[in-house]
């Protein structure tokens, strides 16, 4: 055990120091990558945002992924991983399920009391002061971490978050050698050229070449995120470090690090429009796979919306950042969308059968 842990301090040390001299080098030089072979993009002779896959594999065979949350110890993050796994496990061998196994990275460094409940991998945080307050930019540097020490058994990884509750079996939407990652209206390379290319050189093509995404949901080729995911971590370090960046692109900054790291290492992405919806501003489940409660409803008694003013009901997870909601949450009022009295349905459901809930 002594050894172990030696090599172990050992190890981190010299990690703690690559990242400082990606820093330092990022922030005085534009990034260079050794990238693999040309983008696949002018491959597609179709518009890359779409909403299904209409053809499955024809071998019949299943290509897993395994599905991976990174989440600090807070009882906030707590909460939603817990309910999120039960919702995991209810669909992991439903109809089309091509769901593996699941991990929560937790980016504690430490063991917490849910071990034993969802399956953990323990991923040492960031320098302290190094994320400068931006506790998102140990999700990549956890990733790194969990990739180079986990055995992954599956060729594939779903990547997503505490706040996601799974609402039917997920096929896997990648083929190709293409990711397949959710479009997000608010990340947008063009309009921030003149700082992407910071991080993006001209060489490597237009801006264009960046998908409007995120890491979460991303389903990916494992050996790809093993190549994105160091990128990853040293953008977004970089992004944090530059004044203007930090700025320009505020609480999604993260989101854009992966957008840019993806195109550098080539690897595209189909955009699935049908991949999650994002209450109260999507109404209806449909086809999708993910609720995404990241978004405040609020509702007046008559189940009209009244966002940006704290409704007679309302459902909103920063209510809970400090407790575990209870057991048993009132349902919205008449005439609230399906996608929120489903949301809700949901969290009472998991929570209702997760045993030693609030505790």
């Amino acid at each position: 055990m002594g050894c172990g842990n030696f090599f172990f301090t050992v190890l981190i040390t010299l990690s703690v120091a690559l990242i400082t001299y990606n820093i330092l080098i990022s922030a005085n030089a534009p990034l260079k990558h050794d990238l693999p072979g040309p983008s696949s993009r002018s491959a597609l002779l179709v518009d890359p945002v779409i909403k299904m896959p209409v053809e499955r594999s024809s071998s019949g065979k299943k290509r897993l992924f395994h599905t991976a949350v990174t989440a600090s110890d807070s009882v906030y993050n707590t909460w939603q991983c817990r309910v999120m796994y039960y919702w995991y496990k209810k669909h992991r061998d439903g109809p089309n399920s091509e769901m593996g196994g699941f991990t929560r990275i937790l980016h504690s460094g430490k063991a917490d009391k849910f071990m034993e409940e969802i399956p953990t991998f323990i991923a040492q945080p960031l320098p302290a002061g190094m994320d400068q307050g931006y506790i998102v930019l140990n999700r990549p540097w956890a990733f790194v971490q969990w990739l180079q020490k986990a055995d992954i058994k599956e060729d594939y990884i779903l990547m997503a978050e505490p706040d996601h509750i799974i609402v039917k079996p997920i096929p896997n939407l990648s083929k190709d050698g293409l990711g397949a990652a959710f479009p997000f209206f608010y990340i947008e390379p063009k309009k921030f050229e003149s700082i992407i290319r910071k991080y993006f050189p001209e060489d490597k093509g237009p801006v264009t070449k960046i998908d409007p995404i995120g890491n979460s949901p991303v389903i990916i080729g494992k050996e790809s995120l093993k190549k994105i995911a160091p990128t990853w971590m040293n953008v977004s370090l970089a992004m944090k470090k530059d004044p203007e960046t930090d700025k320009a692109f505020g609480w999604v900054l993260e989101m854009y690090g992966y957008a840019v790291s993806s195109a550098l290492h080539g690897v595209d992405n189909i955009l699935y429009k049908d991949f999650m919806i994002q209450p109260p501003w999507d109404t209806e489940i449909g086809k999708k796979f993910i609720i995404h409660y990241t978004y405040g409803c609020d509702y007046d008694m008559k189940g009209k919306l009244t966002y940006g003013k704290i409704g007679e009901w309302r459902f909103d997870k920063r209510s809970y950042d400090t407790f575990m909601p209870p057991r048993n949450l009132p349902l919205p009022p008449p005439g609230v969308p399906e996608s929120v009295v489903t949301l809700v349905k949901m969290v009472n459901e998991a929570t209702a059968n997760i045993p030693n809930w609030g505790s």
